[in-house]
């Protein structure tokens, strides 16, 4: 499901031509620090000078989760008063040549422009949510159905920002009529070509429907198990066509699933045991790569070049203990480290046994 969320939102920004001229202007600013030890040291100088703070500033909209963009979008906001600041001092540094003083010139009326701010404003509110949401579906713990309620959730929170902006894109509009944000000065630029707001929310909504398709079959089955979605008063035969085919479909004993779902009917603030199969089943099933991807980022952290010629089942058995095993604070040693003494070398013995010597060598040892 992450993954189709990265794909709902590409969608989106491929849709929406202004939103590519904000990745353009972010995918610049990344470049200009990352790319620069002078250009960062200068905007550290430019943050202590308007009392801001600074964070990483990265790619936006990009292959990288959408946590990684709003990240991005982030420290662009936190760092907004410091980047104008050192705009403003790079373009009137005489050691910089013509053609560099002209390019910070044209960041500087980029950051002094209210629709950029609100651009910034909109992006933030909405990657937020998203970013929320990305987190939330790679959680050890999230199932099909809670899963299935946090996307349908999240759309109705950014169908809700069509008719009342978000926190920050708010915050943006007062220092647009303002025309003041902190100690940046605001003007309007006509170059420029404003997000519509709307237009991209919609776009949103429009491709995460499509790329996170709701009208699955196991998911209709599967939502029986959640108490909310019953009528008000529910048959007691409520339910009965989606616990069969879910039975079918992971080889449980039907009679028993369906005495459980009776059960549950009857009381449903308690989790009946002959349902608990069922349930089990469903929190088995993934909601996305995220765990995967985990176990290949442990691996590379087990695995290095310092360690290339260690076994398969080496390998594994860190890959276990990583994953599964104990935090440090609850692991007792003492009986491993006992273990370990009683059938291996300590450091002190030596590598090898020596040899007994012969007493019958002794006179050809004197010649010698």
């Amino acid at each position: 499901m992450n993954h189709r969320l990265e794909l709902a939102v590409n969608d989106a920004v491929d849709e929406v031509q202004a939103v590519n001229h904000f990745k353009v202007f972010m995918d610049k600013l990344h470049n200009l620090y990352s790319q620069s030890n002078k250009n960062s040291r200068e905007l550290m100088e430019a943050a202590q000078e308007v009392g801001s703070q600074v964070l990483k500033i990265g790619r936006v909209l990009n292959t990288r989760w959408v946590a990684s963009s709003f990240r991005s979008v982030k420290a662009v906001w936190r760092s907004y008063e410091a980047l104008n600041r050192h705009f403003e001092n790079a373009a009137g540094d005489q050691t910089r040549n013509g053609k560099e003083r002209q390019t910070y010139r044209g960041l500087a009326r980029r950051m002094q422009s209210k629709e950029f701010l609100c651009d910034l404003g909109l992006m933030y509110d909405a990657l937020s949510e998203l970013s929320n949401l990305s987190q939330q579906l790679q959680a050890h713990s999230i199932t099909l159905l809670r899963a299935e309620q946090l996307l349908k959730r999240t759309i109705r929170v950014l169908a809700s920002f069509k008719d009342s902006p978000g926190e920050k894109l708010e915050e943006a509009l007062k220092a647009q009529a303002l025309g003041q944000f902190g100690s940046v000065s605001l003007e309007s630029n006509a170059k420029l070509m404003p997000i519509n707001t709307k237009q991209f929310l919609q776009s949103l909504i429009n491709n995460m429907e499509k790329r996170l398709s709701f009208k699955d079959e196991i998911l209709h089955d599967l939502s029986i198990l959640d108490s909310s979605t019953w009528p008000s008063t529910p048959g007691i035969r409520h339910g009965e066509s989606q616990v069969k085919p879910l039975c079918r479909r992971f080889n449980l004993c039907q009679e028993q699933a369906v005495n459980g779902m009776r059960d549950f009917i009857e009381h449903p603030e308690s989790e009946p045991e002959c349902l608990k199969p069922l349930i089990h089943c469903m929190q088995t099933i993934p909601c996305s790569t995220a765990e995967c991807e985990r176990g290949f980022s442990l691996m590379n952290i087990v695995y290095t070049d310092q360690r290339s010629r260690m076994l398969l089942s080496s390998v594994s058995n860190l890959m276990m203990i990583s994953i599964n095993g104990p935090p440090v604070s609850l692991f007792e040693p003492s009986k491993y480290v006992s273990t370990w003494l009683r059938s291996h070398r300590s450091a002190t013995q030596a590598r090898r046994q020596s040899t007994p010597q012969m007493p019958e060598y002794k006179q050809i040892w004197k010649v010698l």
